[in-house]
């Protein structure tokens, strides 16, 4: 995995726990996120992550956005580099 995409890992994982703790009433939706925050979080302390397996996991993290509607979004499938899941919960610093 580059730098990059570890960066964009961990501005994932960081963006769920702030969605988390913002929400403390969306219990299942929460629950399904941490799930997949190990994973992400796991992904961005190695280099032998793939960039695939950050795909995966941002499909993941799609997939329960688009099925509780967390968050309205862009595309109809896949990942938006729009992704408003992501700008909500990242701070400003985020993007340095």
């Amino acid at each position: 995995m580059t730098n990059w995409d570890r960066r964009e890992a961990d501005i994932l994982a960081d963006a769920i726990a702030k969605h988390c703790r913002k929400q403390p009433s969306q219990t299942l939706e929460n629950n399904l996120l941490l799930a997949i925050r190990g994973k992400v979080n796991q992904a961005s302390q190695t280099v032998n992550t793939t960039f695939a397996e950050l795909s995966f996991v941002r499909s993941q993290t799609c997939a329960v956005c688009r099925q509780y509607q967390l968050y309205e979004c862009d595309v109809p499938q896949g990942w938006s580099k729009n992704c408003e899941f992501i700008r909500v919960n990242t701070t400003e610093f985020g993007s340095l």
